[in-house]
């Protein structure tokens, strides 16, 4: 069996260009974003490049492209995060910013409320205006109201801290422990958000409702890597244009 001739040679790239091979993993998904930034996105990217060694499958990262391009999601700024803990199912989450910047680009948005639920020491509840908190009271929830144009009253949400805590080996977690007013308080606004936008928030989750630890995501925002795909391509030394070959055709049927 012998080699054919040159225009079965495997096709030439530019450097700095990578060709991505035909499959589904690494199809280029192409949407805008909220902000008109240009997205291209593929399930190989993102189990490669926005979520190394995270072991997600391909049914996972499938499921978190699908969730960016509905939802006009820009991962490379980091307003969305796929986070994955062993064998257990990937999380697909968004940071606060995202839901607070989305909803106030919203044009029924009219602005928004938010705090702690105390316990008194004469025994009554207060729904009280950020996470003050004072000695002989007792945190149990948080609220949050939303105003929307031509609501009559706003849409509210009061969440439960026993209901939401986020506990590990018996204990509050991370943030849970030092800051509980700062944490039931975000649940309780950004479950008001998605109630009032659920076009713009609805199916989106923040790490604090979802027990993601604040560490496993990075928030620095990350380039988007050059992407080509590439049907063609060209010999750089003869200027011939090389069409793409089924690799059985590499070799003939001689001999």
């Amino acid at each position: 069996m012998k080699a054919s001739s040159t225009s079965a040679r495997p096709a030439a790239t530019r450097q700095g260009l990578v060709a991505q091979p035909n499959t589904a993993m690494d199809k280029k998904v192409s949407y805008t974003d909220l902000a008109g930034n240009n997205i291209d996105l593929s399930m190989g990217m993102i189990k490669s490049y926005l979520c190394p060694g995270s072991n997600i499958s391909d049914a996972e990262a499938y499921m978190f492209l699908s969730l960016c391009q509905y939802q006009r999601l820009n991962p490379f700024t980091r307003e969305a995060y796929c986070v994955k803990y062993g064998s257990s199912p990937a999380t697909m989450i968004v940071g606060k910013e995202t839901y607070t910047k989305r909803a106030a680009s919203h044009p029924k948005f009219r602005g928004m409320k938010a705090g702690v639920v105390v316990l008194k020491k004469d025994g009554t509840l207060e729904n009280r205006i950020g996470e003050l908190v004072l000695p002989g009271e007792e945190l149990v929830g948080g609220w949050a109201d939303v105003y929307v144009k031509d609501y009559v009253e706003p849409i509210s949400a009061v969440v439960s801290l026993a209901e939401r805590q986020q506990m590990k080996d018996g204990k509050p977690a991370s943030k849970w422990a030092t800051s509980p007013g700062l944490m039931i308080r975000k649940c309780a606004l950004v479950a008001a958000l998605r109630e009032a936008f659920p076009d713009i928030l609805g199916g989106m989750y923040t790490a604090e409702e979802m027990g993601v630890e604040e560490q496993d995501m990075n928030a620095a925002p990350i380039p988007q890597p050059e992407y080509q795909d590439i049907s063609t391509s060209t010999d750089m030394e003869t200027g011939e244009v090389i069409e793409p070959q089924d690799p059985a055709s590499l070799f003939d049927t001689e001999g």
